[in-house]
């Protein structure tokens, strides 16, 4: 959808946390073996060279603030990149302890700068 002679409309913003980016060389959160775009304290955005099933549930090794954790997630969604040989795909954090999710969001509010919605 369009408004006349301007750019497309957005759509609303469904998050709800921010998103925080990640630098390509590592931030306060990473992933082992993915390329981490953002995180918030539900989720992430990861690159992958593959596509992934939504729904699907995977275990993933994560650094907080560079100490790991195993953490669980559900594929949302998982988009071709345009003008690329990979996917986007966006993870929501599944049974997070609160443990996990208090030493995220310490490692998350010590990162500066969120993406606009």
């Amino acid at each position: 959808m369009t408004h006349a002679g301007g750019p497309p409309a957005r759509r609303p913003e469904r998050r709800r946390a921010a998103r925080i980016p990640m630098p390509p060389d590592g931030g306060a959160v990473a992933v082992v073996g993915a390329r981490l775009l953002n995180v918030n304290r539900y989720g992430m955005l990861i690159e992958s060279p593959v596509p992934m099933a939504r729904e699907t549930v995977m275990c993933l090794r994560v650094l907080v603030a560079g100490q790991p954790a195993d953490l669980e997630a559900r594929v949302a969604v998982c988009t071709p990149q345009p003008g690329l040989r990979c996917y986007g795909v966006g993870l929501e954090f599944a049974d997070l302890s609160d443990s996990d999710r208090e030493r995220l969001e310490r490692a998350l509010a010590a990162h500066p700068g969120d993406l606009p919605d």
